[in-house]
């Protein structure tokens, strides 16, 4: 059994084998994006569940309609500008 420790020589591909999946630079990016695309969802729903009880306490309806509407509509704008947006950059495009 042997270990290969990780090595800046560069394999076939000439990639070093710290750099899987990109340079430091773009992880950073990547990982940023999808930090700000999670908080924006997490702050999304937050806000329609507060805005939905406040409509229900406002209009006095005995079921929480909108409680459970607008974060669900909320969830599914957002997941369609996530295709949208995901669909826009396949193949270099």
């Amino acid at each position: 059994m042997s270990i290969t420790p990780l090595s800046p020589r560069p394999d076939k591909e000439g990639r070093s084998a710290s750099d899987e999946g990109g340079d430091g630079a773009s992880r950073r990016r990547a990982l940023l994006r999808y930090a700000g695309l999670s908080s924006q969802v997490v702050v999304a729903v937050g806000v329609s569940v507060f805005l939905g009880m406040k409509a229900d306490k406002g209009l006095k309806v005995s079921f929480p309609i909108f409680s459970w509407v607008l974060p669900l509509l909320v969830i599914v704008v957002l997941l369609v500008q996530l295709v949208k947006a995901g669909s826009g950059k396949k193949n270099g495009k």
